[in-house]
């Protein structure tokens, strides 16, 4: 069976949340307890950096869809950086390329994030 893991890091009031290996509906609880995680600390201004993602299926997509609007409401985004091609072309299939900021690398989503005010 393939392997996931997902580690987060906090710097100032962004959340940084790194992806590695096969994401799909066998390991997607993990993921979502970590963005549950995350909002419940009141972070909204969330990375996800894909560098070690060689996979995510619909359902891993489907967390940081189903948070969109939520972390919007309040002020903050998600971001997704360092993903290799064969995981981008699968975010540009399904259109989320349209509805997401895809980064370079994290110092750039960081760096989006600077004049950014979470709502209370």
């Amino acid at each position: 069976m393939r392997t996931f893991s997902v580690k987060s890091k906090i710097c100032d009031d962004v959340a940084c949340l790194y992806l590695k290996g096969h994401l799909d509906a066998h390991h997607v609880d993990r993921f979502e307890k970590e963005m549950v995680k995350t909002l419940g600390n009141g972070l909204v201004k969330i990375i996800i950096n894909g560098e070690q993602l060689s996979y995510i299926s619909s359902a891993g997509m489907g967390i940081i869809m189903g948070y969109l609007d939520e972390v919007r409401e309040k002020g903050g985004d998600i971001k997704l950086c360092e993903l290799n091609n064969q995981v981008y072309e699968i975010f540009d299939l399904v259109g989320f390329t349209d509805i997401y900021e895809f980064l370079r690398n994290e110092a750039e989503a960081m760096e989006r994030f600077k004049n950014v005010s979470a709502k209370a």
